[in-house]
């Protein structure tokens, strides 16, 4: 039996982002979930924020932002960044997280994050009242004590990087689990 929800949010999980916009003198921090890869080549991000919001503003003026991957360790700083406004308020000298210049970009990278993509603005659109913003990712910087293989550079340890995990609907944080299964390879015991 299923019970009917009507619309709702319940795409589980996501992945819980910093998104910076600006330059190493000033810059602004919005926490998202609405993320996702969109094309393989070029290599695309999507990123969706309020239509009315800051970030949009600095996102569109600057055409470039960094996606920065947030872990458990700095939820308390995550969740600031998404429950206050840039506007007037700085939020990297209040959350004490640290900017790191780009390498192709104005906007900086956030030292506290395992993760960091860089990415240039290729596409802005609205859709309801969301702006939906496609980025390239011109470079991608991890943590090299989180890569577990030197000579494999997508050999990353998720344990390591711990990323803070959000369930929408039910408004909750959470981290990952235990793994289940090799993607593109569980499958195949189902092929004739």
């Amino acid at each position: 039996m299923k019970t009917k929800l009507g619309p709702q949010r319940l795409i589980l999980p996501f992945p819980t982002v910093l998104v910076v916009t600006g330059n190493m003198e000033k810059a602004n921090i919005v926490t998202i979930a609405w993320i996702s890869m969109l094309s393989g080549s070029p290599l695309t991000l999507g990123i969706s924020v309020g239509q009315k919001s800051f970030t949009g503003e600095k996102i569109k003026e600057n055409k470039d932002f960094t996606v920065n991957i947030a872990t458990v360790e700095i939820m308390d700083e995550a969740d600031f960044c998404g429950i206050t406004s840039g506007r007037n308020t700085d939020k990297f000298e209040i959350s004490g997280l640290t900017k790191i210049p780009s390498s192709y970009i104005q906007s900086p990278i956030i030292k506290e994050c395992p993760i960091n993509f860089e990415c240039k603005l290729v596409e802005a659109n609205i859709v309801g009242r969301t702006n939906h913003f496609i980025g390239e990712i011109l470079e991608t910087h991890v943590d090299t004590e989180k890569i577990e293989d030197a000579n494999n550079k997508g050999s990353i340890s998720i344990e390591a990087i711990n990323p803070l995990i959000y369930f929408s609907g039910v408004r909750e944080y959470r981290k990952l689990g235990d793994k289940a299964g090799d993607a593109y390879k569980t499958g195949k015991k189902l092929i004739g």
